[in-house]
């Protein structure tokens, strides 16, 4: 859920800045293996006209660690509202899209994070000390101003972002390339 006490964490976050990270950095237990992460999320949202809504977005990142330690990531965002439902996808390879949330590793930890209009997103992921299973946190926080994203399918549309609660969350690590399959 979006919240002053979140907002306060990532304010401190951006204040001391975190390291950028080579993606050569992620452990060798991972090399060949794809971590794969989802999530729920339910929203309750206000569009630029004034209408209300509440989606449900599932979320899901594929993140394939290569042999020489890159990592590639394929996102799937899906919205399930009354209104209308939709679906987008994206692909990043090493080094394209920080800011929108390609995960870098940080020690034995994937961390990525997602910054929209006012607001921010964090994923962590952990590790077993074998690298065979993972948890997965999703926090967001305010950063000041509005929070606000823009629709899924129509970018024109905007959406003021009252509350999100997160759930549903899962990870796991497979072998081979899970990004592209």
């Amino acid at each position: 859920m979006v919240g002053t006490k979140t907002g306060a964490w990532l304010g401190l976050l951006m204040a001391v800045g975190l390291p950028a990270l080579d993606a050569n950095a992620a452990p060798k237990q991972l090399y060949g293996k794809s971590v794969v992460v989802g999530w729920t999320e339910q929203v309750t949202q206000k569009r630029s006209d004034g209408a209300a809504s509440n989606p449900t977005i599932v979320r899901e990142r594929l993140v394939y660690v290569s042999g020489a330690g890159r990592v590639f990531v394929k996102g799937r965002n899906s919205i399930n509202n009354p209104r209308y439902s939709g679906r987008k996808d994206f692909e990043r390879g090493p080094g394209e899209g920080a800011s929108e949330g390609t995960p870098n590793f940080q020690g034995d930890r994937l961390v990525g994070t997602g910054v929209y209009s006012g607001f921010a997103r964090r994923l962590v992921v952990t590790f077993d000390p074998s690298f065979t299973s993972c948890s997965a946190s999703v926090v967001y926080g305010r950063s000041g101003g509005p929070s606000v994203w823009k629709d899924m399918n129509d970018s024109r549309i905007t959406y003021e972002v009252q509350s999100i609660n997160v759930g549903g969350t899962t990870c796991s690590v497979r072998e081979g390339n899970a990004v592209a399959n």
